[in-house]
């Protein structure tokens, strides 16, 4: 059975390659925009002239943003997992474009703040698409592959950025590319369907779950367990994500031209991670996939922010990329099979984008908050990276395995309908 699980072949369904290509352009350009600003954050706080702490501080604002997605991804549970993503690639095209051209920080800030709401629900709902088109057998590599879209996308930015700065548009021409998915959603926006289980678990459920649905038992336990895990993993990741680039140009006097390219062999290199991540859980388990790759990322980052030699510290960062960087799949893996289709949209939108996200909106601020008294910024990254082995202990206590598992359509809240 183990065996079978994961050599079964990788194939597209007709179903399946309609919908795949918007699904991996969505999470192409949600790693796109997350990576532009993370790896232009020293030369945004040049031009726009704000500090580390206001930039920490910028960073927190625009993060809140994942929490508001909240309303719209939770919206897939009653209208439906299409028109959300669809609208979603839409509007934050747009503001992505109205970005390259803001004047000063307050406005860059409302524009980031408002296409990340619906970044986050593109990435989200994409998530929940895959995890229910896709058969259990399948289910760990397919979800792998649409995360290693979104790594794709992040390394664009380091490969376009020395283009940008040449042709003297610099980081705002990276916010124009981050709006051409409103010209090509419109192409394959058509062949774009619904999921059937959605429409499957819609016609059961006249009005759709409750609010709370997902906080009532059985699923209490989980959602509390998930949502700390969610946590714990945004600590780590925006840490590193955020202030590398930043680390790398204050602390360590690298140039464009060498975080850049630096940054871009650790995203390339990192989709093997994505890959190997997707095998494994699908042979060997969601459990000791996660340990294997949450211990990694803790180490590497470490040492990744604690090395100065150039050549250590780009073995470490692209190491820890690598390992840490799945970390969204091994949280929506548990989140989209432990829940049914009915609140699955509803787990991932309070799991993620409500509790978890206070992760990333907390990091940054406290980066920029207590580098002073820890000595640097390296130091307190390397403080931030320790958060992957408590959710490690999480998961090895109180998440069953969920490998090989059918997900569920309907709910089965104690009390009745919820």
């Amino acid at each position: 059975m183990v065996a079978e699980s994961g050599k079964a072949r990788f194939r597209l369904t007709t179903r399946q390659k309609q919908i795949f290509p918007l699904i991996m352009l969505g999470a192409f350009f949600e790693g796109f925009d997350f990576s532009t600003v993370n790896l232009a954050l020293p030369f945004i706080t040049r031009d726009l002239g704000i500090d580390t702490k206001s930039a920490g501080f910028m960073l927190s604002i625009i993060a809140i943003g994942t929490l508001v997605s909240f309303f719209v991804v939770r919206m897939g549970d009653r209208v439906g997992r299409k028109p959300v993503f669809l609208w979603s690639v839409v509007l934050f095209s747009v503001l992505s474009l109205l970005t390259a051209f803001t004047p000063n920080i307050q406005l860059f800030v409302v524009c980031q703040f408002l296409a990340r709401i619906f970044l986050v629900a593109v990435w989200a709902v994409g998530f929940i698409i895959i995890a229910e088109e896709f058969s259990v057998e399948l289910r760990g590599r397919a979800l792998g592959l649409f995360q290693a879209a979104a790594a794709i996308g992040a390394i664009f930015p380091s490969l376009c950025i020395p283009w940008m700065a040449a042709l003297g548009f610099g980081w705002r021409g990276l916010y124009v590319i981050g709006a051409l998915p409103l010209v090509v959603v419109f192409f394959l926006a058509r062949n774009f369907h619904e999921t059937e289980r959605f429409q499957k678990a819609r016609r059961a459920t006249e009005g759709g779950p409750g609010f709370f649905a997902v906080w009532k038992a059985p699923y209490r336990k989980y959602m509390a367990v998930i949502s700390l895990l969610w946590v714990l993993l945004y600590f780590c990741y925006i840490t590193g994500q955020n202030f590398f680039s930043y680390h790398a140009v204050k602390e360590l006097g690298w140039n464009e031209a060498r975080v850049g390219l630096t940054l871009a062999l650790a995203y390339t290199i990192a989709l093997l991670g994505y890959y190997t991540a997707g095998r494994l859980m699908d042979g060997i388990g969601r459990k000791p996939t996660s340990v294997i790759f949450l211990l990694g990322g803790s180490v590497f980052t470490i040492l990744a922010f604690q090395a100065v030699k150039y050549e250590l510290v780009a073995l470490f960062i692209i190491l820890g990329t690598f390992f840490v960087g799945v970390f969204t799949v091994i949280g929506a893996s548990f989140t989209n099979e432990l829940f049914p289709t009915a609140i699955r949209a509803n787990a991932t939108a309070w799991g993620n984008n409500i509790v978890g996200r206070l992760g990333q909106v907390a990091a940054p601020a406290i980066v920029g908050s207590i580098a002073v008294p820890l000595g640097s910024v390296a130091n307190t990254a390397s403080v931030m990276a320790l958060a992957p082995i408590v959710a490690v202990v999480l998961i090895v206590l109180f998440l069953p395995e969920t490998r090989n598992r059918e997900i569920q359509d309907f709910v089965e809240t104690a009390g009745g309908r919820p």
